[in-house]
């Protein structure tokens, strides 16, 4: 298949690391460390552990994101597609050796928390090759945002606290709620900022599958739901002081400003950086309310 429209800069491995979604791992992990600590369940070398090992897997699943395409440049001449596949091969390689490292970061912590922790860890791990992964790619279905919201929202928070405290608490489920809608919200970003690409080289996206505009309302009601469920979570106890999230409106209209450019604008390329940052600042206010 010609990928005319594929941009091979994509795959250099600063971008394809995507700096700007590691506020997904800060966030997810440091909010079920964080309740932990609020409850005096806490420990310090678990938490440090499950950072790093967050961190590790939010690198080693960016980096491996774009294997899937490998199967538009093979078969392609030139110098160009050769320099591609060697470079998202290169990229799948690192984030395998980041995987294996989260894997014994992830075993030392099975062994002091139990069993239950390496089903988690195991359904994770599963769930998470298949949104590249044959036979399934969630990212070609259009599934990669329901995925992304249950794999790295609900599941990394859950999974942090009790990893953290060896305590599993379904309240945490509920908590996680408002962080897993940004999680979903920054992969809508990219999907926007790779709508022509996607749409040119039949990589059914969710956005591809719905339509630009669609996709731009799917964001907006996303960023918007965080917070009408925050403060359901106040009426029901599990959060202490929401007013702290009210900072973070200062941040949510740059990225919102954004979605007034047209698929292929260049402007684009700073919606998924600029949902990032605003992840980062609501997830650091809501952090903050659970004290």
């Amino acid at each position: 298949m010609d990928t005319p429209n594929l941009n091979p800069d994509k795959y250099r491995f600063v971008r394809a690391l995507r700096p700007f979604s590691f506020s997904v791992a800060l966030i997810t992990c440091g909010l079920g460390i964080a309740v932990a600590f609020s409850r005096g369940e806490g420990d310090v070398g678990r938490a440090v552990a499950v950072m790093i090992a967050g961190l590790l897997l939010q690198a080693a699943s960016n980096l491996a994101n774009d294997h899937a395409d490998l199967h538009f440049w093979n078969g392609r001449t030139g110098l160009l597609a050769e320099q591609v596949i060697q470079q998202i091969r290169r990229n799948f390689y690192i984030a395998g050796l980041f995987a294996l490292v989260a894997i014994v970061i992830g075993l030392w912590l099975v062994w002091l928390t139990g069993w239950p922790l390496f089903l988690l860890g195991l359904f994770g791990v599963i769930a998470g090759y298949f949104y590249t992964g044959e036979p399934i790619v969630y990212k070609h279905r259009g599934l990669g945002v329901p995925a992304v919201f249950l794999l790295t929202g609900v599941l990394m928070v859950s999974g942090a606290y009790y990893a953290v405290s060896g305590i599993w608490s379904n309240e945490l489920l509920w908590i996680s709620i408002p962080v897993s809608l940004l999680t979903a919200a920054l992969l809508v970003s990219n999907e926007v900022r790779d709508y022509l690409d996607d749409r040119s080289s039949s990589i059914r996206t969710l956005t591809v599958r719905i339509g630009y505009d669609m996709s731009r309302a799917l964001y907006v009601v996303l960023l918007l739901l965080v917070y009408p469920v925050s403060y359901y979570l106040y009426l029901n106890n599990l959060l202490i002081n929401p007013a702290y999230m009210v900072f973070s409106l200062l941040v949510i209209w740059q990225p919102v400003k954004l979605l007034r450019c047209s698929p292929g604008d260049y402007q684009l390329m700073k919606l998924p950086p600029m949902t990032g940052r605003f992840f980062l600042v609501f997830g650091i206010c809501f952090i903050l309310s659970i004290f």
